[in-house]
């Protein structure tokens, strides 16, 4: 059975107690806990620590995101992006994360791929040395295709990471993909897979609840679950009663042999 992780920005406002008891009541893995939430939510380490080690749970990371841009053409800009990250492969480390999910850049300007591209090299190579320092696996995130975005496919992925392309492992999104057919592409051409982030979609809007979108998870989970990646339900919740992770939670114990009933 594949492992069923959790992204913390499902359960926005609530306290860590609460959200690590909800993770383990609901037989998921664990969490993947994003690092702006956690800074932003003055959430403590030793209280994070405490209930994983109590629930019997495991962490990844995604490092901060917001507002930064690896390949900004802006160096102020690009150091607090690197910088960020470090921050988030630390946080990592003092709690003993599996890996940490890392956003790649974006260009500033449309027009300035190639030049994004070198900036962006430079960003990957000083994280790839923190991460060796910190003995910290980093999975780079496919992301999808908007404006300004250009890491999007295997080959995007590879130009950018370059000589690292073996060193970083990688995150296919299911819902940055424009097609099933585009899923499979990308599983058969990405190596080093670390895990699969998984919500729907409809159209342009992305992280939508499973049952809620252009794809149908009836039928793609069997496929996902015999490529046997780990995989983290994504999207957004500020709701009291966390209304879309409950329906999450609901669909996938409906499907059968996707997560247990605890």
């Amino acid at each position: 059975m594949s492992k069923v992780f959790v992204s913390s920005t499902l359960f926005w406002g609530t306290p860590l107690p609460e959200t690590l008891q909800l993770v383990r009541q609901n037989g998921l893995a664990g969490l993947e806990l994003w690092a702006q939430q956690f800074f932003l939510e003055n959430f403590q380490e030793a209280e994070y620590l405490r209930y994983v080690e109590k629930y019997g749970l495991e962490s990844t990371v995604h490092a901060c995101s917001w507002d930064l841009n690896l390949a900004s053409a802006n160096a102020g800009i690009r150091e607090a992006s690197v910088q960020q990250v470090i921050r988030s492969l630390e946080l990592a480390s003092r709690i003993g994360a599996r890996e940490v999910t890392v956003h790649p850049g974006h260009m500033t300007m449309v027009c300035w791929r190639e030049e994004s591209v070198q900036l962006l090299q430079q960003s990957l190579r000083r994280i790839a040395a923190a991460a060796r320092s910190l003995q910290m696996p980093v999975s780079l995130e496919i992301m999808e295709k908007i404006k300004k975005e250009f890491v999007t496919d295997p080959a995007s992925m590879e130009e950018v990471t370059g000589p690292l392309f073996s060193f970083f492992f990688y995150t296919l999104d299911l819902a940055h993909c424009d097609s099933t057919e585009e899923m499979e592409t990308f599983h058969r051409t990405l190596p080093r897979i670390s895990k699969l982030h998984i919500s729907n979609r409809v159209g342009p809007q992305y992280h939508t609840p499973l049952p809620d979108g252009d794809y149908d998870f009836r039928a793609l989970l069997p496929r996902l679950k015999a490529w046997d990646f780990p995989m983290v339900v994504e999207g957004y919740d500020s709701t009291a009663a966390h209304e879309v992770f409950t329906k999450n939670i609901h669909f996938l114990q409906e499907q059968g042999g996707i997560i247990e009933h605890v």
